[in-house]
């Protein structure tokens, strides 16, 4: 048998809440069409809708830091 590879996408976004604290949300297998515009449209909308808060001290979301797309590759070998 052959060895296995795994290829896997997911958009890692960091955020911050106004008390400092910060949490990241991934998501596995994002649209390959994901624009700088896009997530700064989410930013927006989490901001106006109070869509997330912070679980230290229930703050409000404040922005997104970072948000990235992180590409993994697992090789599985056959060791037979």
């Amino acid at each position: 048998m052959a060895d296995k590879v795994k290829t896997t996408a997911n958009l890692v976004i960091e955020c911050v809440f106004n008390d400092g604290d910060t949490r990241t949300i991934t998501l596995k297998n994002p649209s390959n069409n994901i624009s700088s515009t896009d997530i700064e449209n989410l930013e927006t909308f989490m901001i106006e809708n109070h869509v997330i808060i912070g679980d230290r001290d229930s703050s409000d979301f404040r922005k997104i830091r970072k948000a990235a797309i992180r590409n993994t590759t697992t090789t599985y070998l056959d060791l037979e």
